[in-house]
Order: structure tokens, then sequence, then C-alpha cells
């Protein structure tokens, strides 16, 4: 990685600034609890050995959760054979004009 872990000078001078705000004052969006906690999470991240094992722990919660909506789809009968046979040959690409 290119960025080192550490804050630098310039990013520890925003240190004040709350964490659930930032850009102008007309348009502060305002992070979640799961935001804040990520945020948290990754402060403590020290090596590239540990931010990739965090990376794989957030996809393997992202594969699990789609596994499990999957089997939910398929249990409640609104996915089965025909809807995967319709997905493979479905074409969602974005039309552009010539």
């Amino acid at each position: 990685m290119d960025r080192p872990y550490k804050q630098t000078p310039s990013e520890a001078s925003h240190a004040s600034e709350p964490i659930a705000a930032y850009g102008r004052a007309s348009s502060r969006p305002i992070f979640n609890k799961a935001q804040i906690e990520l945020l948290d999470t990754m402060a403590s991240i020290e090596s590239d050995e540990e931010l990739m094992a965090l990376k794989h722990a957030i996809s393997e919660f992202f594969a699990r959760r789609a596994d499990e909506e999957m089997d939910r789809l398929w249990q409640s009968g609104e996915w089965n054979e025909q809807t995967l046979d319709d997905l493979r040959s479905a074409h969602y690409r974005t039309p552009y004009k010539q």
C-alpha cells in the first residue's frame, strides 16, 4: 500500500471535527452506526496483512448475506430454475445512442 496507516499532520488537524460530518455546512452527510464502527475498526489497522484480513472478513459477510437471500428466494418460490434460465440469457446493459 502506498498510503501510511498513521495520520499525517494535515489529517490530524481535522481531528477536532465530528466524525459524523464533513464537507460544506449545507451538505453534511451523517454516517450510520455501521459506517462509524467500520471507521473505528479501520483506525487500528497497521499492516497490509491486517487490511487484507479485514477486507476478506467483510467480503465473507456480504457473500453469506447473498447466499442467505438466495436461499430465502428459492424457498419462498420467488426464484426457481426458470428464473435462473431467464437470467442466463438476459442482457441488462445500458443502451447507448450510436
